[in-house]
């Protein structure tokens, strides 16, 4: 498993499919006031982008997951807010799964 933080470049063509590369840019240049946190993880042949989106002044955080292959053009795309998030580890915990 390999995983790179902070280091998405739209130069990196191997990793994932142009559309994923070409969402997450939308995303990013939708939201000029945000921070972004991005972590890619691969186990070949399944590649995860996790980019986390922080906008202090207009007081939103998003969570934006990723999930490909190195096969196709095929990816599926998730938006949790950070409360939605903790929500889902409240239940995981819960359920008493690890």
């Amino acid at each position: 498993m390999l995983a790179y933080e902070n280091q998405f470049s739209t130069n990196d063509s191997d990793l994932f499919p142009s559309d994923v590369r070409q969402h997450i840019m939308g995303i990013v240049d939708a939201s000029p006031t945000s921070q972004f946190d991005c972590h890619v993880t691969t186990e070949i042949p399944n590649v995860y982008v996790y980019l986390i989106e922080h906008n202090p002044s207009e007081k939103y955080s998003l969570f934006h997951v990723f999930s490909c292959d190195q096969i196709g053009e095929d990816y599926s795309y998730q938006c949790f807010s950070i409360d939605q998030i903790h929500r889902m580890h409240e239940l995981v915990l819960q359920a008493n799964i690890t």
